[in-house]
C-alpha cells in the first residue's frame, strides 16, 4: 500500500492549522499539527487544502551536490619559480662585480 505524508490545512476544533497528514492507500489516517507534539486520529479533523510544499528549516547547512576530491597542490610551476628566485638572488649579489667587469 502507498504510505506517504503530505502537508495540509486542517480544521480541528474550530481552528484551521497546518498539519502533517499521514496517508495509507490514499486515506488520511493521522494528523500531526506543525509545532505541536503528538498526533490525532483522522476522524476528528477535516482536510481543507493541501499546502504547496513541505516546510523547510529556516537555518540549514549548505548541501553539497557533488563530493569534492581533496585539493591537490599546484606543482607544475613550482620548480620554475624556485629557479627564478635563485637567479634573482644571484644577480642581486653579483651585480656590483658584473658592472665593474664591464667597465
Amino acid at each position: 500500500m502507498d504510505d506517504r505524508k503530505e502537508y495540509w490545512w486542517v480544521r480541528y476544533e474550530t481552528a484551521i492549522q497546518p498539519a502533517e497528514v499521514g496517508f495509507v492507500g490514499g486515506i488520511p489516517v493521522s494528523f500531526r499539527f506543525i509545532g505541536l507534539a503528538g498526533s490525532i486520529p483522522a476522524a476528528s479533523a477535516e482536510l481543507i487544502e493541501r499546502l504547496p510544499s513541505p516546510p523547510v528549516p529556516i537555518i540549514s547547512a549548505p548541501i553539497e551536490t557533488s563530493p569534492r576530491s581533496p585539493a591537490q597542490p599546484q606543482r607544475s610551476g613550482s620548480w620554475l619559480w624556485f629557479i627564478g628566485i635563485l637567479l634573482l638572488i644571484l644577480v642581486a649579489q653579483c651585480s656590483g662585480q658584473l658592472f665593474d667587469m664591464l667597465k
